[in-house]
């Protein structure tokens, strides 16, 4: 039987040792807990490394030298079994100065939060596979170089659970799991189904009888957070439903290719919960309401992420959501780290020579 709290506590263990690994320390750490051939996919722009070479030079050195006194302040840790491999997803913050450029952006040289997630499976002790999940447009905005319109949402860091909610390294709890996992498919085929969102739109009621009245959506930069369901409407719904008419999501076999798209993850730990997708989502950019980008016409492919809390009746009150929103901006025809060269050195011509 397969001890998911120890999944837990070694993919914890993977963090903390990377967070104090200097040189060719990070070498060693990424060997001892990860297969040499282990696939990584990470958010845009890194998007595809395989092995653990190309992972060290390709993201966390880079990583660790924008950040050399970094650490990682996890939420919590979501472990389960999908399509029959282990998995542990984990959501919180990379957090420290931001001492030297990172990816093209500026350094700050002040206290820096990367919203971070790390969702690992599991193959014989070691990870195989893993997606980590970053919010470099919020870093952005941190150095003063926020590239959108004003977010209709908070900006505002994602607190965690609170003391109460039973998240917990220690331990594991698949039955309430299984349930807190079956409420939120529940809720999610509804939205798929097309119907919530638009009644919710057209009424201003209640989205789905799934959700606590001051539940808690915390977003990406871009879109931000907001509370309560006529929040979540304003702020993200129904300006998502204006950009992406044609939205659905994608339905994942449990045979085929290791890359095919779809929920590679669904999991239920207590009363928390994951879904994600790589990705999960497509559409046809027709509206800008969303991330106030003017339409680009162009059929786009989301990943995304969702982690879910639930209340002791059963409602959903917090969902933390990590969108690629830097990978929809470049399907939309918009680069915005390209952009940023110009603005971070004036130097460079404006125009392809």
């Amino acid at each position: 039987m397969t001890d998911h709290a120890a999944n837990k506590r070694l993919v914890v263990a993977f963090l903390d040792e990377l967070e104090r690994a200097e040189g060719d320390a990070i070498a060693r750490v990424l060997d001892r807990y990860c297969h040499p051939d282990a696939a990584w996919r990470i958010f845009h722009p890194f998007n595809t490394l395989d092995g653990s070479d190309a992972v060290r030079s390709g993201f966390w050195e880079p990583l660790k030298a924008s950040f050399p006194d970094h650490e990682h302040r996890l939420h919590f840790a979501i472990a389960d079994t999908y399509e029959d491999r282990e998995w542990v997803a984990t959501l919180g913050h990379v957090m420290g100065t931001f001492a030297a450029p990172w990816i093209g952006i500026p350094a700050n040289h002040g206290l820096t939060f990367l919203r971070f997630a790390l969702n690992a499976r599991l193959r014989d002790g070691r990870i195989d596979k893993a997606f980590i999940l970053l919010d470099v447009l919020d870093v952005m905005r941190q150095a003063g170089f926020y590239p959108l319109r004003r977010m209709p949402g908070s900006p505002e860091q994602w607190p965690g659970p609170p003391a109460s909610s039973g998240a917990d390294l220690e331990g594991w709890d698949g039955v309430r799991g299984e349930t807190s996992l079956r409420i939120i498919r529940e809720m999610q085929m509804g939205l798929a189904q097309g119907k919530a969102l638009q009644d919710l739109a057209a009424a201003r009621g209640n989205h789905s009888p799934h959700w606590h009245d001051n539940m808690n959506w915390y977003g990406p930069a871009g879109v931000g957070s907001s509370r309560g369901q006529r929040g979540f409407l304003d702020f993200h719904g129904a300006l998502f439903i204006q950009a992406f008419p044609d939205r659905a999501g994608i339905v994942r076999e449990h045979e085929g290719p290791d890359d095919r798209p779809g929920h590679y993850i669904r999991g239920g730990d207590g009363r928390f919960a994951v879904t994600a997708g790589w990705p999960s989502l497509y559409g046809t950019h027709l509206g800008g309401g969303w991330l106030g980008v003017p339409p680009s016409g162009r059929k786009v492919e989301m990943r995304v992420a969702d982690w879910y809390r639930l209340d002791r009746d059963d409602k959903i009150i917090d969902n933390w959501v990590a969108i690629d929103t830097l990978h929809l901006l470049h399907q939309f025809g918009l680069d915005v780290l390209d952009d940023l060269r110009f603005i971070a050195d004036p130097g460079l011509p404006r125009w392809p020579r």
